[in-house]
């Protein structure tokens, strides 16, 4: 199982940013790409260094929100192509080498970004 870490109530406080303006929703959605900036980049340097014949291509990460989900996500930024990968078990190593060992490397940085994160949001909007 993808290893998380877990904010309780953040599909609810998107939704509710979205409610209340537009440009804070906007910025909740910037901003928590940036705390999920170290997980990536993290991710992107264990897949050079622990999957062998990586190559820089398809060891680059993008950010993701999903409002639908309530969740903040990182994957591969090269999408499939229609006629999938040379490399079938490409998914499993990037998940279990790289991702899921950023996530537990970085989850402190994540905890004080979304601390940090809310404190910025809460003084620029007065609440």
């Amino acid at each position: 199982m993808a290893r998380t870490v877990r904010v309780e109530g953040l599909r609810e406080l998107q939704r509710d940013f979205k409610r209340m303006s537009r440009e804070l929703d906007k910025d909740l959605t910037a901003e928590l790409k940036d705390v999920a900036e170290p997980v990536r980049g993290a991710a992107e340097q264990l897949a050079l260094g622990r999957i062998s014949h990586m190559t820089q291509g398809w060891s680059v990460m993008r950010v993701g929100v999903s409002r639908a989900r309530g969740s903040v996500y990182i994957a591969p930024k090269p999408r499939r192509s229609a006629g999938g990968s040379p490399r079938p078990n490409l998914a499993r190593l990037l998940l279990e080498r790289s991702m899921e060992p950023a996530v537990d490397q970085k989850e402190a940085s994540v905890v004080t970004g979304l601390e940090r994160m809310l404190d910025r949001l809460a003084g620029k909007y007065g609440f």
